[in-house]
């Protein structure tokens, strides 16, 4: 007998238009040691970081290894890359963290988009 086929990704649908705002997001790298400030205060589970290069976003504390009470060391590459959508797109759903998800759209581009947006 052979394994059975992977079930399909979970599709969701935009509810509105999504515009992502930042151009040149900040791409985080596995073991890169970042600054860490405050918690988001619109979305738990979120905090600011920076890097060396004084780039900063938020990610999910999750992917943070502290080492002391303003730096913390990445445990996993991170991308904020938001995705931008039209209301009525179908997106794949591949991961969800915080009330965020890492989303694919029909042309295969990937990237974050919150719950909000998704039906």
């Amino acid at each position: 007998m052979s394994d059975p086929s992977p079930s399909p990704l979970p599709s969701r649908r935009a509810n509105a238009d999504y515009t992502v705002v930042d151009r040149t997001p900040v791409l985080l790298l596995d073991g890169e040691l970042v600054e860490v400030g405050q918690p988001d205060q619109a979305w738990e589970g979120w905090v600011w970081v920076s890097n060396a290069a004084d780039r900063g976003t938020y990610v999910p504390v999750t992917l943070l290894e502290q080492i002391s009470p303003d730096q913390a060391r990445l445990r996993e590459a991170f991308q904020a890359v938001d995705l931008c959508l039209k209301k009525g797109e179908t997106v794949s759903c591949l991961r969800e963290v915080c009330g965020w998800f890492w989303c694919r759209n029909a042309a295969g581009a990937e990237g974050w988009v919150p719950d909000y947006v998704l039906s």
